[in-house]
């Protein structure tokens, strides 16, 4: 009823507004009533919704709040298995020997002898073993580490376990480390035993007297490790040169190498030591070749079958096993040699030879080794290479720098020094190079020995006697070399060519290039010797053929420019001269003859700056009075 009261004033109020006609003063308070209310409303509506707006943000906080705790244990819970995984996963890779604490008699403990101090004794020398094994080797040996867990006391909450003690029951379960135990032992008499025990299983006892206890210790460590590691323990018995015990060694790795590949270089490494102990290179390139024949794929028997041929003066055999490198791969390799040095190793050797017997010495000469040999190795090579290419200023001066870039090879020394002697064509210089390095070798094993001297050192000398006149010496010395010997067989055709059998030379020379048919220097020995019989077409099929043997090489394309002269052919020369160049720059008689070969094609410009540039560079004494007259005709 109030409510229907209150509508029709609201109306009558309205009404009376809308004509303009004054309010009932009931109508007026009425109206101020509820304009009052209506703010009332509004205001207690603009505090609501604050609080309501308030209430909503704390609500939102509230959900980001558990949202990002949520976050968080679901972060935590990640970490925490990434970490236990981690950890497994490190476990599981743990590798190598543990030394844990030996037993000793309470008496040695009371010297100061106690079980650690053994473990200590013990690990020090292990490691020696396995450093200087590395030292000689490629290959990576496993770590050794005495078991020190119980020194570190961070205890795992409620479970009274060290940290360190659930890490070794990780590794215990998940990884491949071996146990080193162990126990000393008085013996009646005042001796003392010494025993080692690999995981329990293999154990080694060696018995001595009370004072040689370090020295029962290192055979204990040389044991030990040749247990865990056949393969380095003889790299380190041939470092200490215990030779006998290497070759031991190498043939009972043979006997427990398990697959192909590794039955492959088991018999590699036997053949190395073979050929190191007792000099036998012929059956060590025997096993190398049933190496090969196993795994082709593996570097190490090509390796050692380069080294072996090396020996034997069997140039081809070094020449293919060379080129055979070139094509193996990292990964067909055993883990040791898929390295970044050890592959790297490989490739040296096999480029290294590739360019010698082809006659590459320009790259021989820039060669980086770094991975085959030391800095001052390098220059010697180096020097050598320079010497081979007629830059007997070069040559010189990078003997120099080996001297000062450290400790050089006598070996390399002396026959770096040979060539020098040999470019500048003083011979009776050379003949003592030679022999000083044949000298060098005195030390080897007997077989070793007279197999180098053969085989490397009488050919140079037979050629420095035979190019002094001495056909007796040269005879002499280059006598009683291997007949399969290639650099054997070619200097013998130098001999008989310099004393001017020019029948028995190329008999030699054919059959060298039979020996060694893919290398230029048989080709371009046998070419010279008929240069200088007048057999100018024949030297030029011979310098033709040594050229696609050897590209690279400077000698035949020079002596084909010498061959094209004296044919009346300088215009062919010429080019010939320009080829050579590009790998023998600095070849004294390479200019003067190539000045020579313009000079008589008319072009007396380019050949007066032939002239000069070969008065620049060194020249033997003929060549410079031939030069002389020249400039002076």
């Amino acid at each position: 009823m109030d409510d229907v009261r209150a509508e029709a004033r609201l109306a009558a109020a309205a009404d009376a507004i809308a004509l303009g006609n004054p309010l009932d003063p009931r109508a007026a308070d009425y109206l101020k009533e509820q304009t009052r209310l209506a703010r009332l409303q509004i205001d207690n509506m603009v505090e609501q919704n604050a609080f309501e707006l308030s209430h909503l943000r704390w609500r939102r906080f509230n959900d980001q709040m558990r949202g990002a705790l949520q976050i968080m244990v679901v972060m935590l819970g990640l970490v925490v298995v990434i970490g236990v995984g981690a950890a497994m996963w490190n476990a599981s890779k743990a590798d190598g020997i543990v030394v844990d604490s030996f037993s000793v008699p309470p008496g040695f403990a009371q010297a100061g002898t106690p079980g650690d101090v053994i473990a200590d004794d013990m690990t020090a020398k292990i490691a020696a073993v396995r450093d200087f094994a590395i030292a000689n080797s490629l290959a990576q040996s496993n770590n050794v580490s005495e078991d020190r867990s119980r020194d570190v006391k961070v205890e795992i909450p409620e479970t009274g376990v060290s940290l360190a003690e659930a890490w070794r029951y990780l590794k215990l379960w998940l990884g491949h480390e071996r146990h080193l135990t162990g126990n000393v032992r008085t013996l009646p008499g005042g001796g003392v035993a010494l025993t080692a025990s690999l995981d329990g299983v293999q154990s080694f006892t060696f018995t001595g007297k009370a004072g040689d206890l370090d020295a029962l210790e290192q055979k204990a460590a040389e044991q030990v490790f040749a247990t865990v590691d056949p393969v380095n323990i003889v790299l380190y018995f041939a470092g200490k040169g215990r030779m006998d015990e290497a070759v031991a060694a190498a043939a009972y790795h043979v006997t427990i190498a398990r697959g192909t590949r590794e039955l492959a270089g088991a018999y590699s490494l036997e053949g190395n030591m073979i050929r190191a102990a007792t000099g036998e290179a012929r059956r060590s390139l025997a096993i190398m070749h049933y190496a090969i024949a196993l795994d082709p794929k593996a570097a190490p028997q090509h390796m050692e079958a380069i080294s072996s041929a090396l020996l034997l003066g069997y140039d081809e055999e070094v020449l293919a096993q060379a080129r055979t490198i070139a094509t193996l791969h990292p990964e067909d390799n055993i883990a040791s040699w898929r390295t970044s040095s050890g592959f790297a190793y490989v490739q040296d050797v096999g480029a290294m030879w590739r360019a010698a017997f082809t006659g590459d010495f320009a790259a021989l000469s820039v060669f980086p080794c770094l991975h085959l040999c030391s800095r001052a190795d390098a220059a010697v090579l180096h020097a050598e290479a320079l010497a081979r290419l007629h830059d007997v200023r070069g040559a010189r001066a990078g003997m120099t720098d080996a001297a000062a870039a450290g400790q050089t090879d006598p070996a390399g020394v002396a026959r770096v020094a040979y060539f020098i002697d040999m470019a500048s064509s003083d011979w009776r210089a050379a003949a003592a190079d030679a022999q000083r390095y044949a000298d060098v070798f005195a030390p080897y094993s007997e077989r070793l020995k007279s197999l180098l001297i053969q085989t490397r050192a009488m050919p140079l000398l037979a050629r420095a006697l035979a190019a002094q006149g001495d056909f007796n010496g040269a005879q002499k010395a280059i006598a009683g070399t291997p007949a399969d010997c290639f650099d054997c067989v070619l200097a013998r055709g130098d001999v008989a060519a310099l004393r001017h059998d020019w029948r028995d030379a190329g008999a030699w020379y054919a059959r060298g290039v039979r020996l060694a048919p893919s290398l230029p220097s048989g080709y371009t020995n046998w070419g010279t010797m008929l240069l200088r019989d007048g057999n100018f077409d024949g030297a030029i099929a011979q310098f033709d053929l040594a050229h696609q043997k050897g590209p690279s090489f400077a000698d035949p394309l020079e002596l084909w420019g010498e061959a094209l002269i004296v044919k009346n052919r300088s215009d062919l020369a010429a080019k010939k001269f320009a080829e050579a160049a590009r790998y023998a720059p600095n070849w004294g008689r390479l200019h003067l003859k190539w000045g020579e070969a313009l000079l008589w094609s008319g072009d007396k410009p380019d050949a007066a700056r032939q002239f000069a540039i070969a008065s620049s560079l060194f020249l033997a004494p003929a060549e410079a009075a031939q030069l002389a007259r020249i400039r002076h005709g």
